[in-house]
């Protein structure tokens, strides 16, 4: 059950520093 939600939370994390990434990237061009 915690390789679970650590393998949710570990996605979670990813995802949202790729969408922070591709909005500052928008907001420089």
């Amino acid at each position: 059950m915690e390789i679970l939600v650590a393998a949710i939370g570990g996605i979670a994390v990813i995802l949202l520093i790729y969408y922070v990434a591709i909005l500052m990237r928008g907001d420089k061009q």
